[in-house]
């Protein structure tokens, strides 16, 4: 029987590979699902806090991370209700995670904030 099983698995082909590559974006995600609208508030948050949103390479990054974000959570989640974690693609993905946001600037980009004796002195003159 299983000599039968390996002559069948030697027959099967893979699936035919596609000649035309259709590229999708998230922007065409559609946005009635609750993970959509999440992702997307996550990847503009992130463009936000890190500049992203004014560089295409670093708005790359900030997809990137968004979604590798999103498969972490999935996978601790999993992990959570079944008792099972690669934690080889676990760590990985995290430590991913952090070389992307380390990219970006983990940090949000802290606003210029006058001193208390400028602000004071502007209010004055008003």
């Amino acid at each position: 029987m299983a000599d039968v099983e390996a002559t069948q698995k030697r027959r099967t082909r893979p699936p035919a590979v596609s000649a035309k590559f259709v590229p999708r974006f998230w922007e065409e995600l559609d946005n009635r699902y609750a993970v959509a609208k999440e992702v997307g508030r996550r990847i503009q948050a992130l463009r936000e806090d890190t500049g992203a949103d004014r560089s295409t390479q670093r708005d790359m990054l900030a997809q990137r991370a968004v979604f590798i974000s999103v498969m972490l959570e999935t996978m601790e989640v999993d992990a959570v209700e079944t008792g099972h974690l690669d934690t080889g693609s676990y760590v990985q993905a995290v430590n991913s995670l952090q070389g992307l946001l380390k990219t970006l600037g983990m940090d949000k980009k802290a606003v210029p904030v006058m001193d208390l004796q400028t602000y004071v002195a502007g209010k004055r003159d008003k």
